[in-house]
């Protein structure tokens, strides 16, 4: 079965300037919204900053961490009320729980597959400063490949770019299927499919993509021979990096008793995995899930607010808005000199 055939196509995006989104459209964030709201296109206009990955209690370390070093002033939209009150904490004031993007996303209609493995493992960043060995785990996953009907390994897309799990899942005859991307608009949508598709999902370490699973009624299992989490790489993680002493709590002994609580039970067998749906609805906030006419005004994405938008827009791409922009800056240059 090849499964790349069976999922949305890549659909590669230009992202918006960071201090402007904050990697609110990291995934195809924003297109799964648009489509959720009914609208035909994605409006240029979003009003703050969406978490684009899971932060579960035990990782709320530091306010700032938690929104990606977005200012205070800054609307921020979240996945748990339980993050609003942290948040508030810090000095946020402009924080709403709305959910993760991905709860937002469609069934994709397939079918699910019994008896079949999703195998995910840790992925890198291109910031990463170590890039892990991946021999081991690979090896130990292909010993138990034959207890099921259908198995295929999800990489990420930055991974495969790198040659990063692919050659040795390839080596074991397992089939590797393209994982996320940020600047993939189809990126949510394609996860979404995996997990309609797989009955088990098993990885090494935590990631968001164990949550995303559960939420989706996949069987999950934390099995293996996990990836180490590096310290350097946390600390080049742009979030990460002017909190080195969030980073050695993160990493401490205490955090790891924090997380077991959640990722304990998880720690069976592949083909022991736990359906937990509570636990996945929980950690992603569907509790706080918008529905739709709440979203479109939510994010200004009404039909005034969508006109508003464009006629904004054309005027900063008049001759007269360029005209005044570079006044400005000549005005600017010639005061600091």
């Amino acid at each position: 079965m090849d499964l790349n055939s069976c999922l949305p196509p890549v659909s590669e995006i230009k992202l918006r300037p960071w201090k402007q989104s904050y990697g609110a459209d990291y995934y195809g964030a924003l297109r799964v919204a648009s489509d959720y709201c009914g609208l035909a296109d994605i409006p240029h206009h979003f009003p703050g900053m969406w978490q684009h990955g899971a932060w579960p209690p035990w990782m709320l370390l530091r306010p700032e961490i938690a929104v990606y070093d977005a200012p205070k002033s800054t609307r921020c939209f979240v996945e748990r009320q339980d993050e609003v009150e942290f948040l508030k904490t810090g000095g946020y004031s402009k924080v709403e729980a709305i959910g993760l993007p991905i709860v937002y996303t469609q069934p994709s209609g397939l079918q699910r597959i019994p008896n079949s493995l999703l195998i995910m493992p840790t992925h890198s960043l291109d910031s990463d400063a170590i890039s892990p060995s991946t021999e081991r785990y690979v090896s130990e996953i292909s010993s138990i490949v034959n207890r099921f009907s259908l198995v295929a390994a999800g990489v990420s897309a930055y991974c495969l770019d790198k040659g990063l799990w692919a050659p040795e899942f390839e080596k074991h005859g397992i089939q590797v299927v393209r994982g996320a991307a940020i600047g993939d608009g189809n990126a949510l949508k394609r996860m979404r499919s995996l997990f309609d598709i797989f009955e088990y999902m098993t990885t090494d370490r935590y990631g968001s993509h164990v949550f995303y699973a559960l939420y989706f009624g996949v069987k999950v299992s934390i099995w293996g021979t996990a990836t180490p989490l590096f310290r350097q790489n946390v600390l080049t993680d742009g979030g990460w990096t002017a909190y080195p002493d969030a980073v050695d709590e993160l990493l401490s002994e205490q955090t790891e008793r924090k997380a077991e609580r959640y990722l304990g039970p998880l720690r069976v067998d592949p083909w022991n995995g736990k359906q937990d749906i509570a636990l996945g609805q929980s950690m992603l906030g569907h509790e706080s899930k918008l529905r739709p006419e709440e979203m479109r005004r939510c994010f200004g994405w009404t039909p005034a607010g969508i006109m508003a938008d464009k006629v904004l827009e054309a005027s900063r791409r008049s001759i007269f808005w360029r005209g005044g922009a570079a006044m400005k800056r000549r005005l600017l240059k010639t005061s600091k000199s």
